[in-house]
């Protein structure tokens, strides 16, 4: 997809194309069947972001009803991530979809079945249905409380980062109190959680980045800090643990060589050849797909004051466009965060 682009213009014949959509995920909207179930939806339509075809445009969808086991959310704030416009570029010629992956806000319907979950409570989830929107639907099992001590603005940009940062400290390295992890792209919206939650693990957490973001690594927790724009940038390091490479791909080739036998390189941004993999006596690992799961232990982590979301930004809805070149030219050290309503 090129260069997004914002239109702001109510179209419904967008609502009659959002059927062609699989119901599944985050491409689609589960805008099926659109009736009321709540006291408060009076409204059948919203007012939501739509990417289509390379451009960004408000569009008038209808309100997203909640499905056995999910709940439906009225967001005040979204968390802008490459995936949102990775997954726009990706779909197919003609096929709306509202972006957006986390989000807080508070629940405002329940779908059957659900329990556990009040309407009115203020949660942060991972969304189902796009969350660029006033109304988002989640799994019930893919949201948490929203941080006691966080403003909704930054328990935003958790869900997404936090879960992958979890996920690739906890989950598949399976840090442990001494070890020695390297971070690509400690700056960045899910290298600042991953410092956070590999220092939390008790780590000693080496992160690269732009030299003007070290200051920041720092607060966070980095014991050191890496010029990534030198060319010998990791020149002196060797028998690392854990290698957590969310830069790009062609990072974590290189940095196979720095890994002890029986090290692990766990990558955000695609695996290198199993084959060198195995020459350098290392395992190679993703992280499976972001799902919510880990939500409880990041909030208990944020309550505990160990772990923050650096919001570099904060933009309303209307300047999602924006925020996405943002995104793409990797500029931004922590988050942008769209405020919805």
């Amino acid at each position: 997809m090129g260069r997004a682009q914002l239109r702001t213009r109510d179209r419904c014949p967008v609502s009659a194309r959002l059927v062609r959509c699989a119901l599944s995920g985050l491409i689609c909207a589960g805008f099926s069947a659109v009736a009321p179930t709540h006291a408060q939806s009076s409204a059948v339509h919203m007012r939501a972001m739509v990417a289509l075809d390379g451009a960004l445009e408000f569009a008038s969808v209808p309100m997203p009803v909640p499905q056995a086991g999910q709940v439906r959310v009225r967001v005040s704030a979204a968390s802008v991530n490459p995936v949102d416009w990775k997954l726009a570029a990706a779909a197919p010629h003609g096929t709306p979809m509202i972006p957006g992956r986390d989000f807080c806000g508070r629940i405002d319907a329940l779908g059957p079945g659900v329990q556990g979950w009040r309407v009115g409570q203020a949660v942060i989830g991972v969304s189902a249905s796009g969350a660029y929107a006033p109304y988002t639907l989640a799994a019930s099992g893919a949201i948490a409380q929203a941080p006691r001590s966080m403003s909704c603005i930054e328990a935003a940009g958790l869900p997404v980062a936090g879960e992958s940062a979890w996920r690739s400290v906890v989950v598949v390295a399976e840090v442990r109190p001494g070890q020695r992890v390297l971070i690509h792209g400690g700056a960045g919206g899910v290298g600042t959680s991953t410092v956070q939650v590999a220092k939390a693990r008790g780590a000693y957490v080496i992160a690269t980045a732009s030299a003007s973001h070290f200051a920041l690594l720092r607060e966070l927790g980095a014991d050191q800090t890496l010029d990534y724009h030198r060319p010998d940038f990791d020149a002196g390091l060797a028998n690392l643990d854990a290698v957590i490479n969310a830069a790009e791909e062609a990072t974590g080739e290189r940095s196979l060589r720095l890994l002890r036998p029986g090290g692990i390189l766990v990558s955000l941004v695609g695996l290198p050849d199993p084959a060198h993999c195995r020459d350098a006596h290392v395992r190679c690992e993703a992280i499976g797909r972001v799902s919510g799961k880990y939500l409880e232990p990041l909030v208990a982590l944020v309550d505990a004051g160990r772990l923050r979301v650096p919001v570099e930004r904060v933009l309303p809805l209307d300047q999602a466009a924006a925020a996405w070149e943002e995104s793409r030219a990797h500029h931004v050290p922590g988050k942008v965060i769209l405020r919805v309503q």
